[in-house]
């Protein structure tokens, strides 16, 4: 009988786009040479998920998740039954994998990494002493992916002042973490719908440059949300299009740029050198721009010690914590009545457990 395991998936699109979710049981894949089958721990529920739960994304793939942590079931190689690991979800080099995009993601009690990603040095092993391997599975890669914004910036300039646009997951870890690398750092937080605030002009105008901005909404608020603060800000301007931006040129003080062309520049770690653009603006201080995709094995290590070491740094952003069935429960929840509340609370980061057995 061909083995079978439980996992979210993702049902036909509503008249309105959204895709809920159903518990289901599905087979196992049969593994090929050089894949791993693993089974997860933690797997998060992240902005980008509900942007394609919700309709605004075309990711086709049926079960969502890109973040966890997961022990070996099977396979061949360097890792053994039961080793704990992360996997990274993007591939520098291959387009067609993308972990919880377009190939089936952790939101299920197995899931395979293909050969390649494997051959790639995406499977990373981690250590058994993790003081909370909830909040490691939950945060590691949103905290990863902050920390690659960091080190992209930092090799252009150091600022005084940080707008963090966007009061999601990682503009909330962002947050913490550029005040903890840059002391004295001045930050202000700007929800996505910032732009329509009146007051928002005269508190930019305020902040102390240079100053950086770490753009984290989605895509349809990305453009927006950098003509406002090039339109607003006239000292040195450095601006982290962290989130996904529309390709094509945008109408910018310096004139016309592709910003989504130079976001994707830098991707899993790669140039070693970051790419940016750096332009004159008449009548203010030149801005850059930088961006990335993905995140290295190297930053993944990173974040992990560091919610190892300063999980109470990071705690706040994780607010639920469920099995598979509550995971159905919280997404249909959230999807159905259009709020990020659930259980009372808002839904800011969730984690679904999984018992992680590796037989």
């Amino acid at each position: 009988m061909t083995a079978r395991h439980r996992a979210l998936v993702r049902r036909a699109p509503d008249s309105a786009g959204r895709t809920l979710v159903d518990v289901a049981s599905v087979p196992t894949p049969d593994l090929t040479r050089g894949d791993l089958l693993v089974a997860p721990v933690v797997a998060g529920i992240c902005g980008t998920d509900w942007q394609i739960l919700r309709g605004d994304r075309p990711d086709p793939a049926a079960i969502l998740g890109h973040e966890g942590l997961a022990r070996i079931v099977a396979g061949e190689g360097a890792f053994a039954v039961g080793d704990l690991v992360t996997v990274n979800p993007t591939h520098p080099s291959d387009p067609g994998f993308l972990l919880g995009h377009n190939v089936p993601g952790l939101w299920s009690e197995r899931t395979v990494v293909p050969a390649s990603a494997v051959a790639a040095g995406l499977v990373l092993p981690v250590t058994e002493t993790l003081p909370d391997p909830t909040l490691v599975g939950a945060l590691a890669e949103p905290l990863a992916s902050a920390m690659y914004g960091l080190e992209v910036a930092s090799s252009v300039t150091v600022p005084k002042s940080l707008v963090v646009w966007g009061d999601g997951i990682v503009g909330r870890l962002a947050s913490v973490l550029w005040a903890r690398a840059l002391p004295g750092l001045r930050v202000l937080r700007v929800s996505r719908s910032g732009a329509a605030d009146p007051g928002l002009a005269g508190q930019l105008h305020d902040l102390p440059g240079p100053i950086a901005a770490v753009l984290v909404t989605p895509r349809s608020g990305t453009a927006g949300a950098l003509v406002h603060l090039d339109r607003h800000i006239d000292t040195e301007l450095l601006v982290d299009v962290h989130g996904g931006i529309d390709a094509g040129p945008l109408p910018l003080r310096c004139g016309s740029v592709d910003v989504a062309e130079v976001r994707a520049g830098n991707c899993g770690g790669e140039p070693h050198t970051p790419v940016h653009v750096t332009l004159p603006r008449p009548g203010g201080a030149p801005i850059h721009i930088v961006g990335h995709r993905g995140v290295a094995g190297r930053h993944l290590r990173a974040a992990i010690d560091l919610l190892a070491t300063a999980p109470a740094d990071f705690a706040p952003v994780l607010t639920h914590v469920v099995d598979l069935d509550g995971a159905a429960g919280l997404i249909n929840d959230v999807l159905s009545r259009g709020t990020r509340d659930h259980g009372g609370r808002r839904v800011l980061k969730a984690a679904v457990r999984f018992d992680g057995a590796a037989s």
